[in-house]
């Protein structure tokens, strides 16, 4: 049986590197943005949908012409999987998983790409074409070869290198010898079975400021960096939590909630206090 594993580790770019990653980002926005046009001027023209296979060919012709010649110079698999993302946003939108695509913009789109294929590992660097290695900050080893990598910059202007890998595993599973129910509630973080004791839930100058201005993009990284140590310490908590699961147990079973809409209905909501009596 194949795995996956996932691992996301920060990268350490000189200016040149990080300039090239910011126009490879940049290509993909653009290609995306031109792929729906594509497809809204075909569909109101023929009444029809520009399938991936024809929006592909057509973004060949983009290369030679003058105004977008600077497309040679980009990752040809980082487009093509601009495409595709296109592709997918329009189906989860017709399954009504999602609204309808729309146009990215520059400033309220970070900056991200993605890499299938020809994606290297060299101990601690990883190869990005059209850019070159890459240092990266290794917190565990990689063991496994990676079949894709995805860039991406956070709020606070730091990139970031997601590594897909996968893996031939045994599928046979032993019979379990400890095992526990876990169900997550809304006044508790994970209620167990059995007699194990619950666990309870861990616990405005940007505003101010002019849009487009200087002052309102070092306020906007400054508020980044506190939303992102405050995530960081929220996902420290689920982190423990699962890890000293799995030691402890050999199967565990979670039921497939969703929470947000259980929050909507009647079972979220407080029980109603209780009525007083007239002392009768």
């Amino acid at each position: 049986m194949t795995t996956k594993f996932v691992y996301r580790f920060k990268s350490e770019l000189t200016p040149e590197q990080e300039r090239g990653l910011s126009r490879l980002a940049g290509a993909r926005r653009f290609i995306f943005n031109w792929g729906l046009a594509r497809r809204r001027a075909h569909y109101a023209d023929h009444g029809k949908t520009l399938r991936y296979p024809a929006l592909n060919l057509e973004l060949t012709t983009l290369k030679p012409d003058e105004s977008t010649k600077w497309l040679c110079e980009m990752d040809s698999q980082a487009l093509q999987e601009s495409l595709r993302d296109l592709v997918r946003s329009f189906v989860n939108f017709f399954e009504k998983r999602a609204r309808f695509p729309r146009f990215k913009k520059k400033r309220k789109q970070r900056d991200a790409f993605r890499i299938p294929q020809r994606v290297k590992i060299d101990g601690e660097r990883v190869y990005c074409p059209k850019v070159g290695w890459i240092r990266l900050r290794l917190s565990q080893p990689l063991t496994v070869p990676t079949k894709s990598a995805t860039f991406k910059r956070d709020a606070c202007g730091e990139w970031f290198v997601t590594l897909v890998a996968e893996r031939e595993v045994d599928a046979q599973i032993a019979l379990p010898v400890n095992a526990v129910g876990v169900d997550l509630g809304l006044k508790t973080f994970a209620t167990f079975s059995g007699d194990a004791p619950d666990i309870p839930i861990p616990q405005r100058i940007f505003s101010r400021r002019k849009k487009g201005s200087t002052r309102r993009a070092k306020a906007k990284i400054r508020a980044s960096r506190v939303h992102r140590t405050t995530a960081r310490q929220r996902s420290d908590s689920p982190h423990k939590t699962t890890t000293a699961l799995v030691a402890r147990h050999d199967l565990i079973c979670i039921e497939d909630l969703s929470v947000k809409g259980l929050a909507k209905t009647t079972l979220g909501q407080s029980p109603p206090p209780p009525v007083k009596g007239d002392g009768r």
